[in-house]
C-alpha cells in the first residue's frame, strides 16, 4: 500500500533508518501506521523535509490511503500549499487558539481573520510583478505562557482596537459553516470594522 517493492520486504526490514532516503523513511512510517488499521490518523509535518518530486508522492500516497482505507487526517502543516491540496477543512491556529474555522475551499477563497490574510500575503509568488515589498506582519510573536491579554493576535494586528485589548473573540460563526475570532467580524461588536447586526441600516 505504501509503494515500496514488495519482492525486496526482507532487505527493507534489516535496514536501519540511515540506510533508507526521505522518501522510503516516510513511506515506512505511513505503513507502521496503518498496520494497525485506525480510523484517524495524526500527521504533524510530514512531508516537510522531502523534496518537492518526493513531496508531490508522498501526498499522492496519502490520498490514495485515505480514499482506500477510509481514513480521517489531522494534518498539521505551515505549508499552505500543502494544506490546500490535503484538507478538507482547515483550523488556523494561533499562540495555542484557533482564530479562524472553514471548508479549505472557502478560506483560500476569502480569508477572514486578519492573521490567515496575513499568513496568505506572505507566500512566496513566482511572478516577478507579485513581489511582497512589505513584510506582512511585523514584531515578534508573544510569549505563549504569558500571552496578551483579549485577542491573542491584538499586538501584531493592523486593526486591533480597544476592544480587542480589552475581550477575547469567539470563535463564532459569522458565515454558514464558517467561524472567526475576530472582533471585526462580529455583527454588532464595538469594533469600527464590525458589521451591523442584521436588520440595522449602514
Amino acid at each position: 500500500m505504501v509503494a515500496l517493492p514488495e519482492d525486496d520486504a526482507r532487505q527493507f526490514a534489516e535496514r536501519y533508518p540511515i540506510q533508507l532516503s526521505g522518501g522510503q523513511r516516510q513511506r515506512v512510517n505511513i505503513g507502521r501506521a496503518i498496520a494497525m488499521r485506525p480510523r484517524l490518523l495524526i500527521l504533524d509535518e510530514p512531508v516537510s523535509a522531502l523534496d518537492k518530486s518526493v513531496e508531490a508522492q508522498v501526498l499522492n500516497l496519502l490520498v490514495r490511503i485515505r480514499e482506500a482505507l477510509g481514513l480521517s487526517y489531522i494534518f498539521i502543516s505551515h505549508d499552505l500549499n500543502v494544506v490546500r491540496y490535503i484538507s478538507d477543512r482547515v483550523l488556523v491556529m494561533y499562540l495555542g487558539q484557533v482564530v479562524e474555522e472553514a471548508a479549505s475551499e472557502d478560506l483560500f477563497a476569502a480569508p477572514k481573520h486578519p492573521y490567515t490574510r496575513a499568513l496568505f500575503a506572505s507566500k512566496p509568488s513566482f511572478d516577478p510583478r507579485n513581489r511582497v515589498k512589505a513584510a506582512p506582519l511585523t514584531g515578534d510573536p508573544p510569549d505563549p505562557v504569558k500571552a496578551p491579554s483579549g485577542c491573542p493576535f491584538r499586538t501584531r494586528c493592523p486593526i486591533a482596537e480597544p476592544l480587542c485589548a480589552s475581550t477575547r473573540p469567539p470563535l463564532q460563526g459569522v458565515l454558514p459553516d464558517r467561524k472567526v475570532a475576530c472582533w471585526a467580524q462580529v455583527p454588532g461588536a464595538s469594533h469600527s470594522l464590525a458589521p451591523k447586526p442584521a436588520g440595522v441600516l449602514q
